[in-house]
């Protein structure tokens, strides 16, 4: 990935020393708020439809329902603001690798408002979006908490947006190209169009270039420059022949090119996995006797000498909640956090960068399923625990009385229960699994900024050192011989590590944080009743008429259907 990112610099020098229209230019795909309510209030009609709701939300629903299940509810069941944003940043990263901008940890005051993003022109980034879909729904259906349907509504809506964004994209390289999208593609010209699709997917949509000519020159460096290029095209077709297995001799139409790039925006987060275990695997080479940290001067050698570029600045590792000062003199990188951080990740999209995903969510989801709530003994996380695997840490362990210790001091402040989404047992389970679950900053102190979002807010002209000051870092190296230094291999061979040597604070953050729907609401007055007025006009209408329809049915026994149960968490009756 870092490999990409210098190409992608290259690429851009030599593609306009070649007097093409260059790359960087208006982002394809990009949306306005009423494309936002256009496409959440068609999900929302969806699920009024006499019978069976639109078979993408039951789906989502079914799979949001476990994380749903044992997250903190209201009263009437229903999910406050922050806990809805913490769902659906976990559902998508867990699922498909997709860091939603807007729902991270840190951004929840990063975005503009709507209103003045387009008044400032485009920008590449959809941040606002997540959180605009939400005050929306929140407020369409009074500013009560989010069901279990409505949830699902969400991510569907944002599910359907990405999808947009990847078919405009698509027509974008059928333009480029020259092909007229009414026309079906024979499997070479099929090929083509996708592997430009993946270019402009690859640089996160920053693609001007006009013409066969400049698009296939451009095609040309891809395959000579970009790290594993013909090894991810051949992942592409082979997910093209998966979906059309007669394409070699039967012409595509343009709607199955764009069935196929959705299904590639799906799964790259997991093919991106073979590199994020490279990623992790040469930080671990290079672990210093605190499990899961490489001293930051190792790091810079690393990057001296390794297959990655281990090079960006202490601030901006800072920034990004990577670094371990816990001892200012010898600061160190915590690996499960550098390894999912925005350097990592590829910007593919508007919505979303790829990141490597959190082996951590692994471990909570089991947790969770076991457990089937939110709270519980420390005797209960105890036995599952010291059971549970990771790819460092062997089952069948004992948990030393410390850590057992810090686990019932958690319970003892919460009524004799650990609450599991809170800052405090994510520290725990950094303890306990060092090298895959992150340790957890205080809200507030880290942002998940890129390096030009870095740049760009601190005035930097670099995000990375020079060589040469990357040497000077290592040559001001005052660690002697007692000093922890790279931990031995039969060490990491046997997964031991002292969990009480890594740094802890008794700073908790619960997610019962208040939800402040009220103070939305009440904020902006004039928006809410913009909001109120088109969903009378738009979506009003098509539910009165749908309800008549269904009346009508019924009594003269056409049909026995009904509308899906919506309101007031009855959605749970429907799935049971």
């Amino acid at each position: 990935m870092a490999m990409l990112f210098i190409f992608v610099g290259i690429f851009f020098s030599q593609a306009l020393l070649a007097d093409s229209a260059g790359l960087r230019g208006q982002v394809v795909g990009e949306v306005s708020a009423q494309d936002v309510e256009a496409s959440l209030l068609s999900e929302l009609a969806s699920t009024f439809r006499p019978g069976t709701p639109h078979d993408h939300v039951l789906k989502l629903e079914a799979e949001l329902h476990p994380m749903y299940s044992v997250v903190p509810q209201g009263r009437d069941g229903t999910l406050n603001h922050a806990v809805v944003r913490y769902v659906l940043h976990r559902f998508f990263a867990q699922k498909y690798g997709w860091f939603i901008r807007g729902l991270e940890p840190g951004t929840e005051n990063a975005a503009k408002p709507p209103k003045e993003q387009e008044l400032q022109g485009s920008q590449n980034t959809q941040e606002w979006v997540p959180s605009y879909v939400q005050s929306f729904l929140e407020q369409l259906q009074g500013d009560r908490g989010i069901s279990l349907r409505e949830l699902a509504i969400i991510a569907g809506t944002l599910e359907d947006l990405i999808h947009k964004e990847a078919v405009a994209r698509l027509r974008q390289g059928y333009d480029a190209l020259l092909f007229p999208p009414e026309v079906p593609l024979d499997e070479q010209r099929a090929r083509q169009a996708l592997e430009i699709y993946m270019m402009i997917y690859m640089l996160g949509g920053n693609f001007t270039l006009k013409g066969p000519a400049q698009v296939m020159h451009a095609h040309d460096l891809f395959t000579k420059k970009v790290k594993d290029w013909v090894a991810s095209q051949e992942w592409m077709h082979a997910i093209q022949m998966e979906l059309f297995p007669d394409s070699a001799q039967t012409p595509l139409h343009f709607n199955d090119t764009a069935l196929v790039v959705e299904e590639v925006g799906r799964r790259y987060g997991v093919y991106n996995d073979q590199e994020c275990g490279k990623l992790k695997s040469e930080l671990l080479s290079i672990e210093s006797k605190k499990a899961g940290r490489v001293r930051l001067t190792e790091f810079y050698k690393k990057g001296l000498t390794g297959v990655f570029e281990f090079n960006e600045k202490v601030e901006y590792l800072r920034a990004v909640g990577v670094l371990d000062e816990s001892d200012p003199t010898q600061p160190y990188v915590i690996v499960p956090n550098y390894v999912s951080a925005r350097p990592n990740c590829l910007v593919a999209s508007s919505f979303y960068a790829v990141c490597c995903r959190n082996e951590c969510e692994e471990l909570m989801a089991t947790l969770e399923r076991k457990l089937s709530s939110g709270m519980a003994k420390p005797s209960q996380i105890l036995d599952i625990i010291s059971n549970l695997a990771s790819a460092t840490v062997s089952a069948e362990r004992e948990i030393s009385a410390g850590m057992t210790q810090r686990l019932e001091s958690i319970a003892a402040a919460n009524g004799g229960l650990v609450p599991l989404h809170g800052r405090l047992f994510a520290q725990w389970m950094h303890h306990v699994y060092p090298r895959e679950c992150p340790h957890p900053h205080k809200s507030g102190t880290t942002s998940p900024q890129t390096p030009d979002e870095w740049m760009e807010m601190t005035g930097q002209t670099e995000s990375s050192l020079s060589k040469e000051e990357a040497m000077g870092h290592i040559d001001n190296d005052a660690c002697d011989e007692n000093c922890s230094g790279p931990m031995g291999s039969d060490a990491r061979h046997h997964h031991h590590f002292k969990e009480n040597e890594l740094p802890w604070d008794d700073a908790e953050e619960l997610l019962f944080a208040p939800a402040s729907l009220e103070q939305v609401a009440k904020s902006d007055p004039q928006q809410r009743r913009s909001w109120v007025s088109r969903f009378a006009f738009l979506v009003l209408p098509g539910l009165v008429f749908l309800v008549c329809k269904v009346a009508l049915s019924n009594a003269s026994g056409a049909s026995n259907s009904k509308l899906p149960l919506y309101y007031h968490g009855q959605q749970k009756e429907r799935l049971a």
